[in-house]
């Protein structure tokens, strides 16, 4: 195995502001893909099939491309392609419309694109991580530099709506590519270089991983605790709005979500860092099954408001517990791998909850949310599993 080439690094500001751009696309796609699909005719069932599989194939995505940048040592010159193709499709999408077959294979070719971009941005934040580490240099903050993403969602959700509403309903797609475009050149320009960028095509032998089944709790608990969170993205906005919320208060109750979960990256450090990953991952649980028991339970907008605010830990924490852990179980040389493994995980999970959950949400109503405490329980139940393994990681 042939030595990696020096890494001459990359600042953490850098790192951020890739953060930013690789997020960015989400916060417009979110709230108004859908909005799309309708406005060029797709029915409800239509937009339910495209809109079950592109999870699939973001999670085929992560299970293949993260592996290949670690063979290969090509995370950032893997994260340019898959922006770039990311961008193609999706404006060709807008060009194809409104035929259904067409749009159908363009979105699900984006989404496959889209689909390990966070995975390998993470590879790069970890590897520098790891570089200053190894360096002797200041230690990166990672929780920092993922606030960052996070921003971008937050900021693109609250302006969304007034830039698109500047255009047809039926452009909204290319709007959506605009900000692809903009991603994609983003990653271009600030993703550093690989390690390995020598060009020579040597591929990396990847280490054994000497804790599979302390690798499966993790991957496979937060994915849990994560895919809890289906019924209130499905039909959060729907309940509020049928408890007489105003659009405002709506717009109020998502962003305190998003803004502690901002300040929670923002203050990991303070949480143990790296050092506190299980306590992360169980915290994250924990707190997941308070939040849901509180969504259950209770209408009154004081105790809605402080059960979104907890996306801190039931989001935050579970992302932060998991990166980590993994981080420290898997090596060196399958890092991006493993957090495809999460991302592609995750994806898979919450796609399948989210169907669950709108069969529970018609027949319960808010109590729909009771159902998402055991989901989280499952993962609570693997994320012990990992604590307490006697041979997780030291």
């Amino acid at each position: 195995m042939r030595e990696a080439a020096p890494n001459t690094g990359a600042s953490a500001s850098r790192l951020a502001a890739l953060n930013l751009l690789v997020f960015a696309p989400i916060g417009v796609q979110l709230p108004f893909l859908p909005l799309w699909y309708a406005s060029i005719g797709f029915a409800a069932e239509s937009i339910a099939l495209i809109q079950g599989a592109t999870p699939i194939a973001r999670f085929l995505a992560n299970l293949l491309v993260p592996p290949l940048a670690d063979r290969k040592g090509a995370a950032a010159r893997l994260l340019a392609l898959c922006g770039l193709g990311m961008t193609v499709v999706s404006l060709c999408a807008g060009l194809v419309q409104p035929a259904y077959t067409l749009v159908f294979i363009c979105i699900v070719a984006s989404a496959f694109g889209q689909g390990p971009m966070i995975a390998l941005t993470d590879a790069i934040v970890l590897r520098e991580a790891r570089r200053r580490v190894v360096a002797g240099e200041r230690p990166l903050d990672y929780g920092v530099v993922r606030g960052a993403g996070s921003v971008s969602v937050l900021l693109l959700m609250m302006a969304g709506g007034w830039f698109v509403g500047l255009f047809p309903p039926d452009t909204m797609i290319f709007v959506i590519s605009g900000v692809m475009a903009l991603a994609a050149a983003g990653v271009f320009l600030l993703a550093p270089k690989d390690s390995r960028a020598n060009g020579d095509g040597a591929t990396v032998k990847l280490e054994k991983i000497a804790r599979p089944r302390v690798v499966i709790f993790v991957v496979l608990g937060g994915a849990l605790i994560q895919a809890s969170h289906a019924v209130v993205y499905t039909f959060g906005s729907i309940a509020f709005r049928a408890q007489g919320h105003s659009d405002l208060m709506i717009g109020l109750l998502w962003a305190v979500g998003v803004a502690t979960e901002i300040a929670f990256f923002l203050a990991s450090n303070r949480f143990g860092g790296a050092s506190r990953a299980y306590g992360l991952l169980i915290a994250g649980a924990l707190f997941a099954i308070l939040r849901w028991l509180v969504m259950a339970s209770t209408t009154s907008v004081t105790l809605v408001f402080l059960a979104q605010a907890l996306h801190a830990f039931s989001f935050a924490a579970t992302h932060l517990g998991s990166i980590f852990a993994l981080t420290r179980l898997v090596g060196e040389t399958r890092r991006a791998q493993a957090q495809g493994w999460i991302s592609g995980a995750n994806a898979l999970s919450t796609a399948l909850v989210s169907v669950v959950s709108g069969h529970l949400w018609k027949a319960y109503g808010l109590h729909a949310y009771l159902f998402m405490c055991g989901v989280a329980a499952l993962g609570l139940g693997l994320a012990l599993a990992a604590a307490l393994d006697p041979r997780r990681d030291d």
